[in-house]
């Protein structure tokens, strides 16, 4: 049986998690002018990326980067410049505005708009990888090939059932939970706007999907482990049950008559109000008495140090007080420019550098990337066939340049051997006509010991393209520009080295 795909679930979880966060983002819209959707989709975003990140740790590609902790410094810092981004896209002009008393003050940019922003996707973040991981629980195992059924295997199994149990009742208090969220949310606002029952009706029919979806894993899981053989019609029956299921539910709370007024009465608000700011008093006077025992405990070997010190020094002289000097007051000035603006144009840059790093992981970016070369290179043929830019040549002009074709160039082997020569030739070594190339190399090797073994692998390397016809790879061509520079090296010591004993 094919292993199910984790896209589909992922985008549903992150999905059901934007919805909330969506009508909060709303309702806080109503009030201070905030644009919502990109803070919406920025935790689209954020989302599918937890998702893809904890999919890319769970392979182990964090230890090839020296730890978890330098594998999740771009995605910590990329999450907080994106927050700080949709902070002040999400205010308009008054945003834009704002940010230019960040040069001289930086602690400005950590205001109340980005806090709120930077929490919620926090929590998107870790609500979505907790939503992958229950359904990651729920993949049906491979089947399991002892024939035997012992203990051990029997525990496995109660153990396996219990863990899917375990993640179909997380996903479901996760859902309604999100579903809690939102009726609380609606509750508070007077007027019920059709926006605000779309979210609702499309948050159910996710909510209750995701609950089908991790029930009928399970129940696959369940069966396969197992050895039960799955037949590809029980999967589309009750997919298609679950869907006409949702349909029937959703249409029954559209059907339902629609409240015009809010969840909560005016009535119970000033007592929930009341009840709330009660047990907030408590809390905080609870707080304080807390707070006042600690200091009382701290306090109390202070005190006694005091006692013994006061005691002590009984019959001394008490010290005359010293009259601190009088300090003038401030002269106002102005902050700098330079430090904020070099401050800024670092974090720009360490911004673009998390982003860059962080879409560099994804797979079809790296896809995207290693098949550029070769979209570069078509395209450069279409145009160079095309020439829609240039003026038509004359048929004779053509004719001649036709007649006379380019060479091929040369291989990176023939060229580095060239190059040897040139070098070996200038140093006072060169190459005489009636000599093969293996020849000069034995020679050269004799007279030259330290560099026999670059020259014989340039020469090979050269007999091989030359005569052979084979062509070097990249791999190869690496290694001739490293052959060549060892030996231009040597060379260059060993003229020094016979210079120094001349000079002696």
């Amino acid at each position: 049986m094919n292993q199910p795909s984790f896209f589909g679930p992922a985008l549903l979880i992150t999905l059901l998690i934007t919805l909330p966060l969506t009508v909060i983002s709303d309702t806080v819209a109503g009030r201070t002018g905030w644009q919502s959707l990109w803070l919406s989709g920025a935790s689209v975003l954020v989302g599918l990326e937890a998702v893809a990140l904890r999919s890319r740790m769970v392979a182990g590609l964090h230890e090839t980067q020296g730890g978890a902790v330098r594998y999740l410094a771009a995605e910590v810092f990329g999450l907080v410049a994106l927050a700080r981004i949709v902070a002040t896209v999400g205010q308009g002009t008054q945003g834009w505005t704002a940010m230019g008393t960040w040069i001289t003050d930086p602690l400005a940019a950590f205001d109340a708009p980005f806090l709120f922003c930077l929490l919620a996707l926090l929590a998107v973040a870790v609500l979505s990888r907790s939503g992958i991981a229950a359904i990651a629980a729920l993949t049906p195992n491979p089947p399991l090939k002892t024939p035997l059924q012992s203990l051990d295997l029997l525990f496995y199994r109660s153990d396996a059932t219990a863990r899917r149990q375990a993640a179909v009742a997380a996903i479901s208090r996760g859902a309604g939970w999100g579903g809690l969220a939102m009726l609380v949310v609606l509750g508070r606002q007077s007027v019920q706007t059709p926006a605000s029952i779309l979210w609702m009706a499309l948050y159910l029919a996710g909510g209750l999907w995701l609950i089908a979806l991790a029930q009928r894993r399970a129940l696959l899981a369940d069966w396969q482990s197992d050895e039960a053989e799955i037949a590809p019609e029980v999967n589309r029956r009750w997919r298609w049950l679950s869907i006409a299921t949702i349909g029937l539910v959703i249409l029954l709370a559209l059907a339902l008559p629609a409240q015009r007024s809010p969840l909560v009465p005016e009535g119970w608000r000033e007592g929930l109000l009341l009840l709330g700011g009660i047990a907030l008093l408590i809390a905080m006077t609870l707080s304080l008495l807390f707070i006042g025992l600690l200091s009382l405990v701290a306090l109390l070997p202070l005190l006694l140090l005091m006692l013994l010190t006061s005691l002590m020094n009984s019959t001394a002289t008490p010290a005359t007080p010293i009259a601190p000097p009088m300090v003038p007051p401030p002269v106002p000035s102005e902050p700098p420019l330079w430090p904020g603006i070099v401050f800024w144009i670092c974090i720009a840059i360490l911004t673009g550098l998390a982003f860059w790093t962080i879409a560099r992981r994804q797979g079809w970016v790296q896809q995207v990337w290693a098949q550029l070369p070769d979209w570069w290179a078509q395209a450069r043929t279409q145009l160079r066939k095309r020439r829609f830019w240039r003026p038509q040549l004359p048929r004779t002009t053509q004719r001649l340049r036709a007649s006379h074709p380019r060479p091929a160039p040369l291989d990176a082997a023939i060229v580095s051997y060239h190059a040897a020569l040139r070098y070996a030739a200038a140093h006072g070594y060169p190459r005489h006509p009636p000599q093969t190339p293996a020849e000069f190399a034995d020679s050269t090797a004799q007279q030259l010991v330290e560099v026999g073994d670059e020259l014989r692998a340039l020469t090979a390397a050269y007999h091989r393209a030359a005569y052979a016809g084979r062509a070097s790879d990249r791999a190869e061509q690496r290694h001739l520009g490293t052959l060549l520079r060892r030996f231009r090296k040597k060379v260059k010591e060993r003229c020094r080295d016979g210079k120094g004993v001349e000079g002696e």
